[in-house]
């Protein structure tokens, strides 16, 4: 393709259209090559995945097993093409950023709650799509810069505060700069943070426990950010369900008091 960016139905392909096996096709050993081929910046990439979860029945050419490869590949923090840190990153505008992640709940509605059961057993064994759902929050990058920080001063700001004190020479102050780009990749805006919350509200309407316990598994990991606003969204939604079954109201408590796993 040259210096061409893939088009959408060809960055659809290289995603989901790709043999299922226990060690995934993106961990092979040809895999950055032909990722860098599609030309792909964080831009695109955020256009490609708010259509994908607004227009999910372009998956319908993919077995549910690729579908759900391709997904771990698209949002796991691990995974090597990094979709998802996309919507982290600054080089897309924060309004398209926070559009994809508002479109994530247009997919679980539009298609996860009609690929996955109804009814879910939380110690049961997680596969599949259905398990793709439930660790949905677990995965996505966020995650790990909510595990990693705690809610005050960043650590960007405390570096600045340093430069305030000291008079630095021109190599201290590059260094400090340095430091503070590689600290503000992951100073995520609060656009962000209230997408995702809002998102995870959404979901936990849907008519499914497998999205309702998505959605607690989520909130149960934000709360160390944002513990008043997650005990807002539980306690409103037991409100508003009356007939939920009790391994779901033990679950809502848990997640409620950022206890989940």
């Amino acid at each position: 393709m040259g210096t061409m960016s893939a088009s959408f139905e060809q960055w659809l392909e290289f995603v989901f259209n790709n043999p299922v096996r226990k060690r995934a096709w993106y961990w092979d050993e040809d895999f950055e090559p032909r990722w860098e081929a599609l030309e792909l910046r964080d831009a695109l990439i955020v256009q490609y995945m708010t259509r994908l979860f607004l227009e999910p029945g372009g998956l319908r050419p993919y077995s549910i097993d690729q579908v759900e490869q391709g997904l771990w590949f698209l949002l796991g923090e691990s995974s090597p093409g990094c979709s998802s840190k996309a919507l982290l990153r600054r080089e897309a505008a924060i309004v398209d950023r926070v559009a994809c992640i508002h479109a994530m709940s247009t997919f679980f509605r539009n298609f996860i709650l009609a690929v996955t059961p109804g009814h879910f057993d939380p110690k049961a064994p997680i596969i599949g799509v259905t398990g793709s759902a439930y660790m949905w929050w677990d995965i996505f990058p966020m995650q790990s810069y909510l595990r990693s920080h705690v809610p005050g001063p960043t650590r960007a700001a405390a570096l600045l505060s340093k430069l305030a004190v000291f008079k630095p020479n021109a190599e201290l102050y590059s260094a400090v700069l340095k430091e503070m780009a590689d600290e503000m990749e992951f100073e995520i805006e609060p656009e962000i943070h209230q997408a995702t919350l809002s998102v995870m509200s959404e979901v936990l309407d849907l008519p499914s426990e497998t999205c309702q316990f998505s959605a607690l598994h989520g909130l149960g990991h934000w709360h160390a950010h944002h513990p008043e606003q997650v005990e807002q969204i539980v306690d409103a939604f037991l409100t508003r369900h009356k007939d939920l079954r009790p391994h779901l109201i033990e679950y809502a408590g848990r997640a409620r008091l950022g206890s989940v796993l």
